[in-house]
């Protein structure tokens, strides 16, 4: 299971509202041998002085160091310290077999793509947020097909495949319509909202793998949180 979400963990925001053209990736989070929590990341703009600047005095982050440097982007290591430490997610995701797939940072908050194992999982994650009183913001909750089912169905779940074949087969998208969404969705045994919904997520997927499109980061409108299709 795929979760896409937002959350206010304080880490380096002080720094990035500081300077809002610069965006933050994620790369890992160490500990010692002395238990410190080292974080390596990604910065990427166009003002490195003053982000360098605004890193000295974030309260969240110690000793910034930069390891490498490009042109448009420079690798740092910084100690996560203070409220950066105490309210950080990253050990409940570990705990609960997460893998984070996609982490960034901007003046907004921390955007994330994690694989979650189970819905449990999530609600661990989700509950740890609510004790730290982080806001949290969930954006997609999708299954992820297997490499097999990939090939074979261009991404799609297989609910979304069997919501796509009937109606192609079933003349939903013949001129004049042989069939609605209501009856869709009666066959299948949803609401009318959840079969639009589900056929809405099929087409969206099938058209960006067949074409080889990028997602973006938009949020999925009314995307279902207690079940992933």
């Amino acid at each position: 299971m795929i979760v896409e979400f937002v959350i206010q963990q304080p880490t380096l925001l002080d720094a990035l509202r500081s300077v809002p053209s610069m965006r933050v990736e994620w790369e890992q989070t160490d500990t010692t041998a002395n238990r410190e929590v080292l974080q390596v990341f990604w910065a990427i703009g166009d003002d490195f002085e003053a982000f360098e600047t605004a890193l000295h005095g974030d309260p969240t982050v110690t000793a910034p160091r930069c390891l490498t440097e490009f042109s448009d982007r420079r690798l740092y290591q910084v100690e996560q310290v203070g409220e950066g430490r105490a309210q950080s997610i990253y050990p409940a995701i570990v705990e609960v077999g997460g893998v984070i797939q996609r982490c960034t940072a901007t003046s907004e908050g921390w955007e994330l793509q994690v694989r979650f194992p189970d819905n449990d999982a999530l609600s661990h994650v989700h509950d740890i947020c609510a004790r730290h009183d982080l806001d949290f913001r969930l954006r997609r909750k999708y299954e992820e097909a297997s490499d097999t089912t990939r090939s074979d169905t261009f991404g799609l779940t297989e609910k979304q495949h069997q919501m796509l074949t009937q109606a192609v087969e079933q003349g939903y998208y013949e001129v004049p319509r042989k069939i609605g969404l209501d009856q869709l969705g009666s066959e299948l045994g949803i609401s009318h909202q959840a079969a639009s919904e589900r056929l809405r997520r099929a087409v969206t997927i099938l058209t960006e793998n067949a074409l080889s499109l990028e997602r973006d980061d938009r949020p999925d409108e009314g995307v279902d949180t207690q079940a992933a299709e």
